[in-house]
């Protein structure tokens, strides 16, 4: 995929291992790193992600198709425990592949304590399909074609010109993967969230090489339970 096989197996957290990546990056694609920082920095200016709900409110509702094409509702997730939704930038984004790993070894413990877990992009089924064989990825990834539930929840932002020109040039077609040639994504994001449908927990940061710790997934579980 992306060059993260020997970063994914380091006897780290996921916050170094982001690190680590970041900083391959700089060196190998210097041109991409510079391109991100640009980005964030623009974000950060804009003050992106200060729309999305915050801990205490009512996650919105979704009803989203897995890569099998089965609809999946956060009222059926939640009648059966707390939820914890993490938002991806797509199956092609090795910060999110990284992060998706982290997450599948905290799944067995997040079922444990009586949760689920979903993530949610902006892929179609086919991309989402091969990640999650890929990586063995035992948990459902949701496609959010068109940023509709990300846009609900005021994540989404455009990549800009610069980075959709330097992903052309390495041969990263996002259009291919999205099913349209807008160039959004959803700022990476998690939400922990109580049978009640109120978020007990967030994590929401426009600088896309930060996640939540899967630690703090667990800790926040085990408040709720």
């Amino acid at each position: 995929m992306t060059g993260i096989e020997e970063i994914r197996c380091l006897d780290v957290s996921l916050a170094d291992k982001l690190a680590a990546y970041a900083n391959r990056l700089a060196d190998a694609k210097p041109q991409i790193a510079s391109a991100y920082s640009a980005l964030v920095d623009r974000l950060r200016t804009a003050d992106a992600g200060s729309e999305a709900p915050e801990t205490g409110s009512v996650l919105p509702a979704f009803l989203l198709p897995d890569n099998e094409g089965r609809l999946v509702g956060s009222s059926g997730l939640l009648s059966a425990g707390p939820l914890v939704v993490s938002f991806n930038r797509g199956h092609w984004c090795a910060f999110c592949q990284l992060e998706l790993l982290a997450l599948a070894e905290i799944y067995p413990e997040v079922r444990r304590l009586g949760g689920e877990l979903v993530s949610v992009m902006p892929d179609r089924a086919a991309p989402v399909r091969g990640i999650r064989e890929t990586f063995d990825i035992p948990f459902r990834i949701l496609t959010d074609i068109d940023n509709g539930y990300a846009l609900t929840c005021g994540l989404v932002i455009s990549l800009g010109e610069a980075v959709r020109d330097v992903y052309l040039g390495v041969g990263r077609n996002l259009s291919e993967f999205q099913g349209n040639d807008a160039c959004f994504v959803p700022i990476p994001a998690t939400f922990i969230v109580g049978s009640d449908g109120r978020i007990r927990d967030r994590f929401v940061n426009p600088d896309f090489s930060r996640r939540m710790a899967p630690d703090d997934i667990l800790e926040s579980l085990k408040r709720i339970g």
